[in-house]
């Protein structure tokens, strides 16, 4: 390539003294270049001794020596711009509630600072978070993570402490109270269970999920039958938003969290643009934390 460069440059001044100013070498040493590359080609590239014209041959090679170096120089800016984090792809999978809460600011920050980055995000469920990450089909995950023993290849770091609240119907007469709900003010009768129950342990709601008549397992759903009156259900915070037909009313047990964690795979290094977006996720849970 440094040959090639130098052909060029001697073809855009047309003289070697001009070209030894550009490349910062003196007009011997270009001229033993040109001279090897003749000598590796087999043909003079110029007419004569001077530098202003070219032969057949060296149009031939000046216009593949562009080529060349425009592909080169090209590259060679894909290959920075990817070690900086400034361009390639960051591959998420994240629960829906972590999906439409937390990463839109980060995807907003990320943008803003690497626009090259593409994202591609996964919102799935927690178990299928979990083997995207664990099969390499995605960077990183948010979700609830694991038992360590259960998926040893896995790391997981604390994100977020996500409160669980009562969801109920706006007319609902747990509405009246003037504290947080207690486990005994729900009535077995109306309880919506639901599989984001089983991410805390409690005696209390486990009695209530046996005795459950209802079980959902789609958050959509949940919230319908919720708004249409067929009972109260728990959720965590950042998984349901209150509306005209639905309220959120917190708990008094305040051990009734989930933990949504950071999840990637054990000794495997990140692409800088996949790191770029992992830091950015930090930085707004941390700021989420706050106000969570």
């Amino acid at each position: 390539m440094d040959q090639l460069r130098t052909f060029v440059a001697v073809v855009d001044t047309g003289a070697l003294v001009e070209a030894g100013d550009r490349m910062g070498r003196t007009p011997a040493a270009l001229s033993m270049t040109l001279k090897q590359i003749e000598s590796e080609l087999g043909g003079a590239l110029f007419e004569g001794e001077r530098k202003n014209r070219l032969t057949p041959l060296g149009r031939h090679v000046h216009l593949q020596a562009q080529r060349a170096l425009h592909a080169f120089d090209a590259a060679l800016a894909q290959m920075r711009g990817y070690a900086r984090g400034g361009q390639g792809i960051a591959r998420i999978a994240a629960v829906p509630s972590a999906a439409t809460r937390l990463l839109p600011a980060a995807i907003a920050r990320m943008r803003a600072t690497h626009p090259g980055v593409r994202i591609d995000l996964r919102d799935i469920d927690s178990a299928a978070v979990i083997q995207a990450v664990s099969a390499g089909v995605v960077d990183f995950g948010i979700a609830t993570a694991p038992a360590s023993s259960a998926h040893p290849d896995l790391n997981a770091e604390p994100l977020l402490k996500d409160p669980f609240v009562l969801v109920c119907p706006a007319g609902h007469r747990l509405n009246t109270l003037k504290r947080p709900v207690r486990w005994r003010d729900i009535d077995p009768a109306e309880f919506i269970a639901n599989g984001l129950c089983s991410r805390f342990s409690s005696p209390e709601l486990s009695r209530l999920v046996e005795q459950a008549p209802l079980n959902l397992h789609n958050t959509t759903s949940l919230l319908t039958f919720v708004a249409q009156g067929f009972g109260v259900t728990l959720l965590p915070t950042m998984a349901v938003t209150a509306s005209r037909t639905v309220r959120l009313l917190p708990l008094a047990d305040h051990g009734a969290t989930r933990s949504l964690d950071l999840i990637t795979q054990r000794d495997a290094s990140l692409s800088p643009a996949s790191q770029a977006m992992l830091e950015r996720v930090l930085d707004c849970s941390r700021t989420m934390a706050a106000t969570v």
